[in-house]
């Protein structure tokens, strides 16, 4: 019996996992976001920020499995990713740095592939859940992950893809020594990172501060999909949310209706009580 127990307990822990997928999600995803602030505070080694990424993509796997039909994709497409992020901040740089560059294309795919199965299900669920909600919103800030990692590869290829006025383009490496390269390299990524996430954000929001501009065709075509997609997520959410909302609403009052006239039959049926 007691390992009867244990794995009731097991079960309970993992169900009790899914029906909170989505905020442990949105909790992974702010952790990220205060860890990579943090680095300039706390002068965090450079390869451990470059990293975080895995505990975003980590909950971002784990949130689809409970879903049959994704789980199998989840899994194949999602572990190789986490090990392509986490084997390329062990490479040397060297020119535009292959592997990392791989490795964010991948983490673009795959963010893209949970930001369509978070709105599959937004759109396809019977009963909206308050997990469910974070869940919408976890998948807008997802949007805007998927748009830096995007940036990110536009500035790999050009570091002045997206600059200010003030800075027409990012440093290049200059330096011989392997080691002093492989340092400024990821420290120029963590940098890379930074301005992208910030460039992302104010993209998908539409503010446009106005500090940072795309120059190159390829960032400017990412930052007007981008806006483009975040109105359009905002879209669909709103218009799901209010469609299931009104849908439940609709079936809590038929279904009072229907309490209240069977009450009333039965009512009827047994007639007047005489003392």
């Amino acid at each position: 019996m007691p390992g009867n127990s244990h794995g009731t307990a097991d079960m309970s822990w993992i169900n009790n996992y899914f029906r909170w997928k989505f905020a442990f999600l949105l909790v992974a995803m702010v952790s990220v976001f205060l860890l990579r602030m943090m680095h300039r505070l706390f002068l965090l080694p450079d390869q451990l920020v470059e990293s975080t990424g895995v505990l975003l993509l980590l909950p971002a796997i784990l949130s689809l499995l409970n879903d049959r039909r994704l789980r199998v994709v989840a899994l194949v497409t999602g572990i190789p990713v986490i090990l392509l992020v986490l084997i390329s901040n062990f490479v040397p740089a060297s020119g535009v740095h292959f592997p990392r560059l791989m490795a964010r294309m991948a983490t673009s795919a795959y963010m893209l592939f949970v930001v369509f199965a978070i709105l599959r299900l937004l759109v396809t669920t019977v009963n909206v859940t308050l997990d469910e909600l974070v869940g919408a919103f976890a998948g807008y800030l997802l949007v805007g992950v998927l748009f830096a990692e995007l940036y990110c590869v536009a500035l790999m290829l050009d570091p002045g893809a997206v600059a200010g006025d003030a800075d027409l383009s990012m440093p290049h490496m200059s330096v011989v020594d392997p080691d002093e390269a492989s340092r400024i390299d990821l420290r120029q990524a963590v940098e890379r990172w930074n301005r992208a996430q910030y460039f992302s954000f104010v993209t998908l929001t539409t503010v446009g501060y106005g500090d940072l501009h795309p120059r190159t065709p390829l960032a400017r075509m990412l930052a007007v999909i981008e806006a483009v997609t975040g109105q359009f997520y905002l879209a669909v959410m709103v218009a799901g949310l209010v469609g299931i909302g009104a849908s439940q609403h609709h079936s809590r009052r038929l279904q009072a209706r229907i309490r209240h006239g069977l009450q009333t039959e039965a009512t009827k049926e047994a007639g007047p009580t005489h003392g």
